[in-house]
């Protein structure tokens, strides 16, 4: 295979690496032969490396992974300048002190520092009351004051630090960067004294009520992710078998808690994206976590009819959360409609790559009336990118970094259609993606070698 030719592309596909979760080697080993291409190409073109070379990824092709880190190695004088920037970070990173949920200053109502505490962000003092309780909802406007309790920023800038660390020693393997995601990652979910307890039962709490709000699993939305950066680092010195182990049980208590928990209550019943996300988590941690069982029946669930034998998994069903147009109709009665379109469309891709790994195909999938994800994302794009006026409310302009998330995904499976190509190119320069990091690898570089094959992806990016 000529790696010089493939180099584009795989700083392109490698976006995807950034955002998604790992699994461990005896998910795919465990399966049959057939199942294993199953998991390396269903959704995708790509040509997968030996089982042997390649992390177990979920959401990025892992052969795309392997063949980028022989170019880098085979290539370090001319190492693109996109991984220069990865490694620039990274040792940013390695100075910095590790952060905990016993940071904070204020006490969960159960009195233990180790209980992950937040504010939901759209509440705000009811004017009309006395002291302002109990505070009231003002849809898309965040409250500032969400930012006294730290550990909803604490975690989102442990899981960023932690991925850029695991990507580092992946692609060097060098041992410093492994041991500071490793002390990272023991800080916060091992060490006795710092551990977070695994669960989100006062995540997004409301001041002026006692009750438990069930919507504080989205702060959990991205967590699962770091399992990525204990794949990447897990065959280095500074990860043992006690932190495989520990690591293991605290996602296996913490899927248990999605499961079962009455904190949880009515929020695993929504249609809107607090269902797609809740379905993301419990189906990455269980696919990473070898309980397959969970994690199809979590993507099965996704292809049903709407029929009265589907209403107990209505909050899975893409017939119910995409219309045959396209629109996402519980995502338009927002305030920002547009960002939660794109944003919940992304939750989508997540479990289109999670069932990536188990041969079933959500890319491409469709239901009778002819909805689905592409139907959905050719939707969107249009009043994305302006060039048609957003019929439904958006008090603020969207988030770029969602867009071109979206679009380095679309590029990457949706690859006969070369308008998500040429969409992204003109999007990418200069904005972040979102879920912490398409920033590093998922961005095409134009400065890279031109030797492509004609009518390949990465030939089209340079025209």
């Amino acid at each position: 295979m000529d790696l010089q030719k493939l180099t584009l592309k795989h700083i392109v596909l490698l976006g995807l690496m950034w955002i998604g979760m790992l699994i461990q080697t005896s998910t795919i080993s465990s399966l049959s032969g057939k199942d294993q291409d199953q998991i390396i190409n269903n959704g995708s073109s790509y040509i997968p490396f030996s089982l042997k070379t390649v992390p177990h990824t979920i959401f990025f092709e892992p052969s795309i992974l392997a063949e980028e880190k022989a170019y880098l190695n085979k290539n370090e004088d001319t190492n693109p300048q996109i991984s220069k920037k990865l490694i620039s970070e990274a040792n940013t990173f390695l100075i910095m002190n590790p952060v905990s949920v016993i940071n904070k200053t204020k006490i969960p109502p159960s009195g233990n520092k180790h209980d992950f505490l937040s504010l939901t962000p759209y509440r705000w003092p009811d004017p009309r009351k006395p002291h302002g309780l109990p505070y009231v909802f003002y849809d898309g406007k965040i409250n500032p004051e969400i930012y006294s309790i730290p550990d909803k920023g604490n975690l989102d800038d442990m899981i960023y630090r932690v991925k850029t660390l695991s990507l580092a020693y992946y692609f060097t393997e060098k041992q410093e960067y492994a041991s500071k995601a490793a002390e990272l990652l023991r800080m916060w979910f091992l060490n006795n004294s710092t551990y977070m307890n695994p669960n989100l039962t006062y995540a997004e709490t409301v001041p002026g009520k006692d009750q438990i709000n069930p919507s504080g699993i989205m702060a959990g939305t991205y967590i699962s992710s770091v399992l990525d950066a204990v794949t990447l680092i897990q065959d280095s010195k500074s990860w043992t078998n006690d932190d495989q182990r520990g690591i293991n049980l605290w996602f296996n208590k913490y899927l248990d808690w999605l499961l079962y928990s009455e904190a949880v209550g009515e929020e695993i019943q929504k249609i809107n994206n607090h269902g797609t996300y809740y379905d993301v988590q419990i189906s990455s941690i269980a696919l990473y976590l070898n309980k397959t069982d969970i994690a199809r029946k979590v993507i099965l669930s996704a292809t049903q009819e709407l029929t009265p034998i589907s209403i107990p998994d209505i909050h899975s069903l893409i017939a119910v959360k995409i219309q045959p147009n396209g629109q996402q109709p519980f995502e338009l009665q927002r305030s920002k409609s547009l960002d939660y379109s794109i944003f919940n469309l992304l939750g989508m891709f997540k479990l289109a790559s999670v069932g990536q790994n188990l041969g079933i195909d959500l890319w491409n999938f469709k239901t009778k009336q002819g909805a689905g994800l592409k139907k959905a994302l050719d939707y969107l794009l249009p009043f994305a990118l302006k060039k048609q006026i957003w019929p439904y409310q958006q008090i603020e302009p969207i988030r770029s970094e969602y867009l071109v998330d979206l679009l380095c995904q679309a590029t990457l499976h949706y690859p006969k259609d070369r308008t998500y190509l040429q969409m992204y190119k003109s999007m990418y320069e200069g904005v972040i993606p979102s879920d912490n990091g398409n920033y590093h690898v998922c961005m095409p570089q134009f400065d890279l070698h031109k030797e492509t094959d004609p009518g390949s992806v990465e030939a089209e990016i340079f025209r």
